[in-house]
């Protein structure tokens, strides 16, 4: 009996490296050839263990990449909180700009990661609702540092449109940030799905050619974000 408490623990210990490596070695498939690459038998070899014994770690492929997804988003949004962070004593404005840059740092060093996290996946279902993710949590943190930079002249936080007000109500609160005017709210979907845009492009090669400076698209899209905030902002 005075054994059976360590034989646990061992076995415990053994299982948890186990999936350490795991994910090691799928991330290292789908680092060289893309989440399409990943596969159990594909897993297996590389670890030099049998399919059925990757199966005693997940049930299947789908549920696999599912939680390599989720590590994936995990590992961004700790990137982006991290370099928000270590520049906790910068202005607001900058501290906007040391997110967004880690956003793009993660992407351009994880390309096929990036692209598992936001390319359609197979078991995508048209309309289907995405639960929230660690990715959020850098969202939440987006909206933060703008309002933060808002002018706090209460006219100056609607958007301009009555329903739209009324969507980015409800989308702030689901963000966990009900107290967010629909301004605010606005301006950080915005660069959001703008920074995306340029770095996806970035990522395809379309700015390869040199002629136009990324960052400058970058720099300018929070500006942007900024000044739409208020006069003061």
């Amino acid at each position: 009996m005075t054994n059976e408490p360590q034989t646990v623990s061992r076995r415990e210990r053994l299982r948890v490296q186990t999936l350490q490596e795991i994910e090691d070695e799928s991330f290292a498939i789908i680092d060289a050839g893309g989440v399409h690459t990943l596969s159990i038998a594909a897993l297996a070899r590389g670890m030099a263990m049998s399919a059925p014994a990757v199966y005693r770690y997940f049930p299947s492929r789908d549920a696999l990449v599912a939680h390599l997804t989720m590590l994936a988003y995990r590992q961004l949004a700790t990137a982006m909180s991290q370099a928000v962070a270590d520049g906790s004593r910068r202005a607001p404005r900058a501290r906007v700009g040391l997110l967004v840059a880690a956003y793009r740092d993660w992407a351009l060093s994880h390309r096929r990661r990036y692209g598992m996290l936001f390319g359609e996946r197979p078991d995508d279902a048209p309309g289907e609702v995405v639960a929230r993710t660690p990715l959020d949590q850098a969202m939440a943190l987006l909206i933060d540092l703008l309002v933060a930079l808002q002018d706090s002249t209460p006219t100056e936080g609607t958007s301009g449109d009555r329903a739209l007000d009324g969507q980015l109500r409800l989308w702030a609160r689901a963000q966990e940030r009900p107290d967010t005017t629909p301004r605010a709210a606005r301006a950080a979907i915005l660069l959001w799905t703008r920074v995306h845009g340029i770095v996806s492009l970035e990522l395809t090669g379309i700015f390869a050619n040199h002629t136009i400076e990324v960052q400058r698209l970058i720099d300018l899209e929070i500006d942007n974000a900024v000044r739409s905030l208020g006069p003061n902002s």
